[in-house]
């Protein structure tokens, strides 16, 4: 697992969902905490609505958010980014190829966040892509599908169908980890 530590006081990107039910908490815990080996922290999430001009608004709620930490036993630590490219492309998990969670989060960044600037995921994605066009494979053969389904999005405070770009999650079995890769 590549992670870079955490800054104390920078932005993290992302998207917030809304999780119901006891079953979902405890599937939760179970795959990303027990198996995965992520810890939980609860940290204030600032909606934004999805204008450039508005930046950051609506009020922020709690998330529970989960992070990989150094006592993790599929922990890597800090590595040249060449390295975490090579790996990545060479990496494969019951779940799929670890090149489909890495480019389906790069789509995610330039989709939903376009004014956002992730230069290491960028930098990251294009090594990535380069190590796989130089090993001849097709990259939409280590993407599962073209999966296009549709959500609410709620961010501007509207109910409008939006396409999906990032749908990864629910394709992931309950025992396994991809990002793990056990």
């Amino acid at each position: 697992m590549a992670c870079f530590g955490v800054k104390q006081r920078g932005i993290t990107w992302g998207c917030a969902f809304r999780v119901t039910g006891s079953h979902a908490l405890d599937y939760l815990q179970q795959r990303e905490c027990t198996l995965g080996g992520y810890v939980t922290e609860y940290i204030k999430f600032y909606p934004r609505i999805a204008t450039e001009q508005s930046g950051i608004s609506g009020e922020a709620f709690p998330a529970l958010v989960y992070i990989a930490t150094p006592k993790n036993e599929h922990w890597i630590g800090e590595e040249p980014l060449l390295v975490t490219a090579r790996q990545i492309v060479e990496c494969r998990g019951p779940s799929g190829h670890n090149v489909e969670y890495l480019v389906r989060l790069a789509m995610f960044m330039r989709d939903e966040l376009p004014g956002a600037c992730d230069e290491h995921l960028f930098e990251l994605e294009g090594l990535v892509r380069r190590f796989v066009a130089e090993a001849n494979v097709q990259l939409e053969l280590l993407l599962v599908g073209n999966v296009t389904p549709h959500r609410i999005r709620r961010d501007t405070h509207e109910e409008v169908r939006r396409h999906v770009t990032f749908e990864y999650t629910s394709r992931v079995p309950d025992t396994k980890l991809r990002c793990l890769h056990i």
